[in-house]
């Protein structure tokens, strides 16, 4: 047990001091790479395309963070595979080796979890804002002669009660002021219907696209989507319900089950706290109960952040 401990410690701090390294020189890194890539001549420069997953990840850090630079996609791989390998080292010392990988591989996991469960509360809070924000947007369409940008603009500073529309506005409008192209264009828009993904922010992207490539008046097609949202408001509170049940379940029963089990193993068995901790941690058969235990809660604690409030659509 405590050559276990003093394993877990010395992974951890090693784990740590490169973490450290890494957000100090994370930088000077980058820079050095780009600088050591060869030359090229003018013909020759184009923008190499990134991977799928790359544009994923970076889009998902856009939404979250409000950030989609290098340095945080690199930080973001670097922490899933720094919690692999832990893991896997911690790990393999009492079970196999396939099921070392499947755990570590499954704990490596966790900040794309975490990403996507951030993403999935900002839709939730996002859509429910629509209301607060196609009104405030619509006002300052008309009110500033249907420029678009200065409507972006002024519904950004107005919309305080909507702060992930705010924010979500926001980033849009930056990447607005600097695009070169449609395909640019299209990726901001993009960006921004992804960051919510209800049919309503679909339609609103849709108008606010054709605007600034075509200068079209879109008044009426705001009043159509403020229509739409009214009406699904009105229909919303009439089947509103809450149901607690699961919450209940996963934040109480299933921690309290654990401990049950261990005052029950105490009174019954007479097994001490300590030989019950042994038992799940230093033993094949114990361990590997003890995995999927942590596999399962954190499964139902994302599935019931998941389903527990839906979005808000038309």
């Amino acid at each position: 047990m405590m050559n276990t401990l003093i394993n877990l410690i010395k992974i951890t701090l090693y784990s740590m001091i490169i973490v450290g390294l890494w957000l100090i020189y994370t930088d000077y890194i980058l820079y050095f790479l780009k600088v050591i890539k060869p030359k090229k001549t003018f013909r020759e420069i184009k923008e190499e395309p990134s991977s799928n997953l790359y544009k994923h990840i970076k889009r998902l850090m856009l939404i979250v963070y409000g950030k989609d630079n290098d340095k945080k996609v690199s930080s973001f791989y670097l922490i899933s595979v720094l919690l692999f390998f832990l893991t896997f080292l911690i790990v393999i010392q009492r079970t196999s080796i396939i099921r070392s990988f499947i755990f570590a591989g499954f704990i490596s996991f966790i900040p794309y979890i975490f990403l996507r469960l951030q993403l999935k509360q900002i839709r939730i809070e996002g859509s429910y804002e629509a209301d607060i924000f196609v009104n405030e947007f619509l006002n300052q369409y008309k009110l500033n002669n249907k420029n678009i940008y200065d409507a972006i603009d002024e519904t950004i500073d107005k919309i305080k009660n909507a702060p992930i529309m705010k924010r979500q506005m926001f980033i849009m409008a930056l990447k607005l002021k600097e695009y070169r192209n449609v395909e640019e264009l299209e990726e901001i828009i993009k960006d921004f219907v992804y960051a919510i993904n209800t049919e309503w922010i679909v339609l609103l992207a849709n108008n606010i696209y054709i605007s600034i490539t075509d200068n079209i008046n879109i008044t009426i097609g705001l009043e159509d989507i403020q229509k739409e949202i009214k009406q699904a408001i009105t229909d919303k509170e009439r089947e509103k319900r809450i149901n607690l049940e699961s919450v209940t379940i996963v934040k109480f029963i299933t921690p309290g089950l654990y401990i049950i089990s261990m005052i029950v193993a105490k009174s019954v068995f007479n097994i001490s706290f300590k030989q019950f901790f042994e038992y799940q941690i230093n033993t094949p058969t114990g361990f590997n109960y003890f995995m999927i235990i942590i596999i399962m809660s954190i499964l139902n604690s994302s599935i019931l952040i998941l389903l527990k409030k839906q979005k808000f659509d038309i």
